[in-house]
């Protein structure tokens, strides 16, 4: 049953922000008609540009430029807490802007502004000066119109009246690039070129504290994009503040796409940045720009700092290697075993270690808790005899071949956790491929990825004695 009340308060809010709209649209419309009126530019707005590795790279105009956009709304308003602090009183009064903060301070909306506390009263202007700015870049400097003033009203609304909202979370992915434009996973998650406003959106999210190099953060054609998110908040701060940190069941699903990816394709991959798009609200603009929320992480390859982005050799996915993409991330959401998690999380942990010994230890971690079982007596003979009886199920590998690769990962592992390894002289200097175990990590996080593949395809051998009895013992006494 609709509630008529609850409808007619937010009618009346709308009028309330159109009216400070309209007010604050035509003071500004009479100085731009002011042929002497200067308008600073928006230095902090980005720029994007395109490098010969293909990936994208973002930097600020500075402030030096007079190329960005102009600020036409910072004659009156500014547009951030610290223009608010040190903004002197403003030439002209706005009466309407006034009456909107009124209004919300007489309803219980007013309670998610906070308009109790000093300089509270800053947000609710923010949102109606930003939205001015976004008009007049979106749909230029003439007169009004309502159809176009709607497109930028009604999603603040939304953003002001709901209590939920609901986002679409948006990973770019770090160094690696794509040969579709666009490629669905699944009902609610694809895998999509990044469109340009989302792209300069998103170079502004802060990096601070976070260790991520810029040059990584811009370098991604290509994100993950996965919907159906909401979050509650009963404060317009804590919305910035939650879409500013997600959660860690956000950062769980994104760690099952990688693995997905890793798993199909061996990519040397990983990400920088969680984004929160908004759907169809926000609660304030910049410039013409997407609203966007989130956070910048370091969940990549310590080698893509070294100017990663710039050159070649960056991982490929191929069309086909999308669709095992498709089928292994349906498979990891189809079983959720303890056993599982954790094999998937070594895989991904195997695979952006910079160390080689860490990662080695890691493939054989993943290996032991989908292969092992509760007595250790023999571990990596077992390990290796059960390899190889999986190995039939797939087709694509002899058994004695994984067998030997497993014998050859074991043997690594045990000189690495023995100290076996002869040790280099302290002061030698090593080239980078002469580094010790790069092979065997490579052959470690290969047999990972396969065994994986393998069990989520045959999930009934999540239970390593159920390979004994059915492709070990069984077949013995054929």
């Amino acid at each position: 049953m609709i509630d008529e009340v609850a409808v007619e308060r937010a009618r009346s809010l709308y009028r309330a922000f159109e009216a400070a709209f309209d007010e604050l649209h035509a003071a500004v419309l009479e100085k731009i008609g002011n042929p002497g009126q200067y308008f600073s530019p928006h230095n902090d707005y980005p720029t994007l540009s395109l490098m010969d590795s293909g990936f994208p790279i973002s930097r600020e105009h500075g402030f030096y430029s007079d190329n960005a956009p102009r600020n036409y709304v910072g004659v009156f308003r500014p547009l951030s807490l610290l223009g608010a602090l040190t903004h002197r009183h403003p030439e002209r009064e706005f009466p309407e802007g006034a009456k909107l903060i009124s209004l919300l301070k007489g309803s219980k909306l007013g309670e998610r502004f906070q308009l109790y506390e000093p300089y509270s009263g800053h947000d609710v202007d923010r949102m109606v000066a930003t939205a001015v700015e976004r008009y007049l870049h979106a749909y230029g400097t003439g007169p009004l119109n309502p159809d176009n003033r709607g497109k930028v009203l009604r999603p603040i609304l939304m953003g002001v009246i709901r209590d939920d909202y609901p986002v679409t979370v948006m990973v770019p992915i770090a160094l690696t690039h794509f040969a579709a434009d666009r490629f669905r996973l699944s009902r609610n998650a694809y895998v999509a070129r990044i469109p340009k406003g989302l792209q300069l959106a998103r170079s502004r999210i802060d990096r601070r504290g976070s260790g991520a190099v810029a040059g990584v953060v811009s370098a991604a054609t290509h994100a993950y994009v996965s919907t159906d998110w909401s979050m509650p908040a009963s404060t317009i701060r804590g919305v910035r503040d939650g879409l500013n940190d997600p959660s860690q069941n956000v950062l769980e699903e994104i760690d099952v796409f990688f693995a997905a990816l890793r798993a199909a394709t061996g990519a040397i991959t990983g990400y920088a940045q969680v984004c929160m798009v908004p759907r169809r609200w926000s609660v304030g603009y910049f410039v013409d720009l997407p609203p966007v929320f989130g956070a910048t992480y370091r969940r990549y390859p310590n080698s893509f700092d070294n100017y990663g982005w710039a050159g070649s050799g960056q991982s490929v996915v191929t069309a086909r290697e999308l669709e095992d993409v498709r089928r292994l991330y349906n498979l990891i959401h189809g079983r959720r075993e303890e056993r599982v998690a954790i094999a998937l999380k070594r895989l991904n942990s195997c695979m952006t270690r910079d160390d080689a010994v860490d990662a080695i230890l890691d493939a054989t971690i993943g290996l032991e808790v989908l292969l092992g079982d509760q007595e250790n007596q023999a571990l990596s003979y077992k390990l290796r005899l059960r390899a190889g009886a999986l190995a039939k199920l797939s087709g694509t590998r002899k058994p004695s071949d994984v067998v030997a690769s497993v014998k050859k990962i074991y043997e690594a592992r045990s000189a690495i956790v023995h100290g076996l390894k002869t040790k280099k002289p302290k002061k030698r200097l090593l080239e980078p491929e002469a580094e010790p175990y790069v092979a065997e990590r490579a052959t470690a996080a290969d047999m990972l990825r396969f065994i994986i593949d393998i069990l989520l395809e045959h999930p009934v051998y999540l239970d390593p004695l159920k390979i004994d009895a059915d492709l070990l013992i069984e077949p013995a006494f054929d």
